[in-house]
């Protein structure tokens, strides 16, 4: 029995991100049909799981089609693994693009009280704590293919990349050669490199390297609620 009792605390602890998504999408999923209800809008699932989505899927996840017939949004679903954290989508030298999530682990004691846009601290904060900034393995994502599910159609197609759950930040990078080299610092090490990272905020509205808007959950409903017209974004 005990064992069986470990078992299930042990599943439960490795199960637990997964099931936090699931409730984060199904309330996302939830709110937003409420926001087409309401605001006039049709929510056109693309597969049967739309709700649920793949970060590194080429394809998008739903439509919504606006109100008035002149607009769809074409949306790919993309979640982050820590809240904390913030996403990077890297356009690489080679023309790739990679996307990685850094965080902030404090070791001991408390995070710094001052860190700058890149979660890296800021000279003159309070450092009580010691605190390891550590970047996920970096994974190349393929371009979605926003336009086949409106190819033909005469709505402006509008690419909208849905973050969710959310980071504390989305940061929209390129890879910038350094010759020689340059030492980058860490709060725990130093090392060699021959590029180092140009990075800006893109949520609830930025473009993200010229091919797709980038929302919050939240910011996605307030834009169907606003009512955009295609000619916001540049489109008529």
């Amino acid at each position: 029995m005990k064992a069986l009792t470990l078992l299930a605390a042990v599943l439960l602890i490795l199960l637990f991100p997964y099931l936090l998504l699931a409730l984060r999408r199904v309330k996302m999923a939830l709110k937003t049909r409420r926001a087409c209800r309401v605001n006039g809008h049709r929510l056109v699932p693309l597969h049967f799981l739309w709700f649920w989505g793949f970060n590194f899927s080429p394809l998008p996840d739903f439509l919504v089609r606006t109100k008035d017939g002149r607009a769809v949004y074409t949306v790919k679903l993309f979640g982050a693994a820590h809240r904390l954290s913030n996403l990077y989508f890297v356009k690489t030298l080679t023309g790739e693009t990679e996307c990685f999530t850094r965080r902030v682990i404090p070791l001991a004691g408390r995070f710094p009280t001052m860190l700058d846009e890149d979660l890296q601290p800021i000279p003159g904060g309070n450092f009580s704590g010691v605190n390891f900034v550590h970047d996920s393995r970096r994974r190349v994502r393929r371009a979605v293919d926003y336009a086949s599910p409106t190819e033909g159609e005469r709505s402006a197609n509008i690419p909208v990349l849905l973050v969710n759950p959310a980071p504390l930040a989305v940061r929209a990078s390129e890879e910038i050669p350094v010759t020689p080299w340059t030492v980058e610092r860490r709060p725990m090490f130093t090392k060699k490199t021959d590029r180092r990272l140009e990075s800006v905020t893109v949520f609830d509205g930025g473009l993200l390297h010229l091919r797709e808007y980038v929302f919050s959950a939240s910011g996605f409903i307030r834009e169907l609620e606003d009512g955009k017209l295609p000619k916001d974004y540049g489109i008529f």
